[in-house]
């Protein structure tokens, strides 16, 4: 008698629709050709409410939660609150001296050639920085001393600001992160909120971004710590014991305790885990990844399994200085609302960035949504259909959706939009081109052209447009997963237990500078296996060390890859670093970067970065070998022309060679539109693999949907 799978459940909190997965786990893997997938309605009053929802749906599909091992969540509630300055009221104590820190940062205008541009406005008022007579040195020797009286009126002044948190950010922190950390515990005895201390959560220097860093944290802190708590009584309640996860910017994840110490690092946790799940799922391909959801579109860069990290992103206005999946967000999702704007001497159409969300959605929704968007041109273009849409759960009013579009073409008075059609034309047009502008600038910031990616596409609209897209960036494949439209949820599923590590430092790149670097490598991989083995993870895993490094008297550094371990113990499996192959290691990179290396220029190491994750268990991707077998057929309006398109579905009977476009498979939670010169075809994991057999060049405007 076979047992039951132990079920891995990941959730992904979108502002349109809350998406669950559920990932049979076995001794041999993770098999994903019978996950079971769910979506829900999100509920932005109450984002737990849909999440509670939605595993009840999981239970009534035959997830019990008797065997549910774990369950991982991400949600952009933290981000939301920063972007919309809804966190946490916060008060900061630093060094004396250094009270407008916050105010000044970089002193860099917003806009390098608009002299009328205003700053952003500062995170934390200067009526709420309060300064203390405490500093270290760069060795982490305290310059100056706190005595009672000191702390005494820093606590009271704190106290007066009426803050719901406090970031301690002295000089120097970073160099002394446990004497910083044991005052900010003081404070947090003392005064009854929270404290987060800078130089505990990212030892770097660099006091402005650590500082802009700690202040993100202790704003979404008590929102986070109320949200989880919540949370995970609500799934108590449920009757399910499994230990829950939060899915972190790093395309990792923590347990809940982990979560709570640190939620800065789950701001970013949605868009992340889809980008880590196609670098785990297509590790030998590089590629772009397209998540287009209700209310954006995130694009990654995946190469060679390796999802692209970056600890130069921004919240906003402000520097996230931790690292990160590098993921570019656009404000063009299917809930993106497409307005006339009259604010120039022409009347001009827009696509976003506003939304029409979750509540009351697109008008073919039929919830009371009065604005078009992006996905009522769908619906009249013939792209998703009344009866399967989420597998008919929802239905859909194309007439409403029409007379919307009419409405906005009356409003923009232009011949060529002055109907439902042409608007449907325009929007679309606007939307790829919004879309193909923002995807060559973030391949360009990695060096890359389009054209030598596969596009791999997710989310709920992500197939409906990514042919589009893909013609008019030149893009030959595109790939829909077979877990599209909850692929984010799949990824927080799949995620291993994830942390990065950083320490600050000074050393030459010779003989003794590099025993330096290695003993502090060695501290924080022991740190980091200690780490491990708190989330239940034990010490099986993966290591990987990096440091900035740059050549002496040069202004910037480049982080270098320098080991990497992935053992039963991965702290016994570390090698120890030699000088010589920190130098050439460097030299190969500066080569690849600037065009050159120069061996007779001392190397400077500025930072170590460890990085460790846990076990990441096999992934099963094949079963049974499924066709695309015509269902029916419908008006499909693409490249400025209406056509008789197939209308495809998976089915055992169906075929297994090439189907050529115009066509649209339909999958129940997603529809994949096969414009004309482009064929598709149902790969052995039931992957939806899209090819260009047409001609012309990407940016042929004849070739996409306008």
């Amino acid at each position: 008698m076979t047992a039951a799978p132990r079920w891995r459940v990941g959730v992904d909190v979108g502002g349109t629709f809350t998406d669950l997965v559920a990932v049979p786990a076995h001794r041999t893997g993770h098999d994903l050709s019978r996950l079971v997938a769910h979506k829900v309605a999100s509920t932005p009053h109450d984002p737990a409410a849909a999440v509670e929802e939605g595993l009840r749906g999981l239970a009534e599909r035959g997830v019990a939660f008797a065997d549910v091992a774990s369950v991982t969540h991400g949600t952009t509630i933290g981000l939301n609150a920063i972007l919309q300055r809804r966190g946490a009221r916060v008060a900061v104590l630093t060094s004396r001296g250094h009270r407008d820190l916050v105010q000044i940062g970089r002193a860099r205008l917003p806009r390098s050639f608009d002299l009328h541009a205003a700053p952003p406005a500062p995170l934390v008022p200067r009526d709420r920085v309060v300064e203390v007579d405490l500093r270290f040195g760069a060795d982490g020797t305290p310059v100056a001393t706190l005595d009672e009286p000191a702390y005494a009126a820093a606590r009271d002044a704190l106290a007066a600001t009426t803050a719901a948190a406090v970031a301690v950010c002295l000089v120097g922190g970073y160099a002394a992160p446990a004497a910083e950390a044991a005052l900010a515990a003081r404070l947090t005895a003392d005064l009854g909120v929270p404290v987060t201390s800078a130089g505990a959560l990212w030892p770097e220097s660099g006091e402005y971004e650590r500082t802009v860093l700690a202040v993100l944290d202790a704003q979404v802190r008590p929102l986070m710590t109320a949200y989880l708590t919540s949370l995970r009584d609500r799934v108590a309640q449920l009757g399910l014991t499994a230990p829950l996860f939060i899915s972190t910017s790093n395309g990792g994840s923590v347990s809940l305790a982990a979560a709570l110490e640190r939620p800065v690092t789950t701001v970013l946790s949605g868009p992340a885990a889809g980008v880590s799940a196609a670098g785990l799922l297509w590790p030998d391909r590089d590629v772009v990844t397209l998540d287009m959801g209700g209310t954006s579109s995130d694009i990654g860069v995946v190469r060679s399994g390796h999802p692209a990290v970056t600890t130069t992103t921004s919240i906003g206005d402000h520097p996230l200085t931790m690292p990160v999946v590098d993921v570019e967000a656009i404000g063009a999702g299917g809930g993106s609302v497409a307005w006339a704007d009259g604010s120039g001497a022409v009347v001009a159409l827009r696509v976003g960035p506003r939304s029409v969300g979750a509540v009351p959605g697109p008008v073919a929704y039929g919830q009371g949504g009065q604005h078009p968007a992006l996905t009522d041109a769908y619906v009249h273009a013939g792209a998703i259909a009344d009866g399967a849409f989420l597998q008919g759960r929802m239905r859909l009013d194309a007439a409403a959706a029409t007379a919307a579009l009419d409405a906005l073409g009356a409003a923009l008075a232009d011949p060529g939009t002055d109907d439902a059609t042409g608007v449907t034309d325009a929007v679309l047009r606007t939307a790829t081109a919004g879309m193909s502008t923002r995807v060559r600038t973030v391949l360009a910031r990695h060096g890359e052209v389009p054209d030598a990616f596969t596009f791999v596409a997710f989310g709920g609209a992500g197939g409906t447009h990514t042919a589009l897209l893909a013609h008019e960036l030149g893009v030959r494949r595109v790939v829909v997963p077979a877990a599209a439209a909850t692929f984010c949820a799949l990824g927080a599923a799949l995620a291993p237990v994830r942390r990065d590590l950083v320490r600050s430092i000074h050393a030459r790149a010779d003989d003794a500078g590099t025993r330096e670097v290695d003993a502090v490598v060695r501290a924080l991989a022991a740190t980091a296996v200690d780490w491990l083995q708190e989330q239940g993870v034990g010490t099986e895993g993966e290591l990987t060390v990096a440091v900035d490094a740059r050549y002496d008297a040069q202004p910037t550094t480049l982080t270098v890859d320098v080991a990497h371990v992935g053992t039963p113990d991965v702290r016994a499996g570390l090698p120890p670093l030699r000088a010589a192959d920190v130098a050439d290691l460097f030299a190969q990179a500066h080569t690849r970067y600037h065009g050159f290396a120069d061996p007779s220029v001392p190397v400077v190491v500025e930072a170590v970065r460890v990085a460790v994750r846990g076990a990441q268990a096999p992934v099963v991707r094949t079963g049974a070998r499924d066709g695309l077998r015509t269902v029916a057929h419908r008006r499909l309006r693409v490249d400025g022309r209406w056509h008789d398109a197939a209308v495809l579905a998976p089915a055992p009977d169906g075929t297994t060679d090439a189907v050529p476009g115009p066509a649209v498979v339909e999958k129940g939670d997603t529809s994949v539109v096969v414009p004309p010169g482009w064929t598709v075809t149902l790969d052995a994991a039931a992957d939806l693999v899209l090819t260009r057999t047409a001609t012309t060049q990407g940016g042929d405007r004849s070739a996409h949907g306008a």
